[in-house]
């Protein structure tokens, strides 16, 4: 386990892991779903989960949403990429940047999930009809994420070798 723990990074830990770990804190207390394990290796996975699950969720509809309100504003990921090269602590700053984006999100699930709880019951939320959506929820979620992931990894490729080239 401590293996494991050290091969995260801070950022997932941070990121992923707590927001998940409060998220299913809240609901366990606040709603009749258990979500609290005796089991710390499985917890550790259902926890993590739950926070990628988070931060995907951030990063696909916060981060759009506060940009479409000029709430933030980005500047390029080439000048980004470059201003990381000449200050290290911008990375840093990025990383802090998105756990707020992610605990935003915990926020606003924790919000809609207790709302539902309390308007359509914990019967409702658990009809198979319900449970499929979630999942074919989370596959769009997830191809999402995917692809804008994969749009940073061919940005970063394309800078790369245009500071190669010049």
């Amino acid at each position: 386990m401590e293996d494991l723990v050290k091969k995260i990074s801070q950022y997932q830990l941070f990121n992923f892991l707590l927001s998940g770990t409060i998220l299913a804190f809240l609901l366990s207390k606040t709603t009749s779903f258990n979500l609290i394990f005796d089991n710390v290796l499985l917890g550790f996975f259902v926890y993590y989960f739950i926070g990628f699950i988070v931060s995907r969720i951030g990063s696909l509809t916060i981060e759009p949403l506060y940009k479409f309100l000029r709430f933030i504003k980005f500047v390029s990921y080439d000048r980004y990429l470059s201003a990381v090269k000449i200050d290290t602590k911008i990375d840093t700053l990025s990383q802090e940047n998105n756990t707020y984006r992610t605990l935003i999100a915990m926020l606003l699930i924790y919000g809609i999930l207790y709302v539902l709880y309390i308007w359509l019951g914990e019967e409702f939320l658990k009809q198979s009809w319900v449970i499929i959506g979630g999942v074919i929820f989370l596959i769009i979620l997830l191809s999402l994420a995917y692809r804008k992931q994969t749009k940073y990894i061919v940005s970063r490729v394309n800078a790369s070798m245009k500071s190669c080239s010049a």
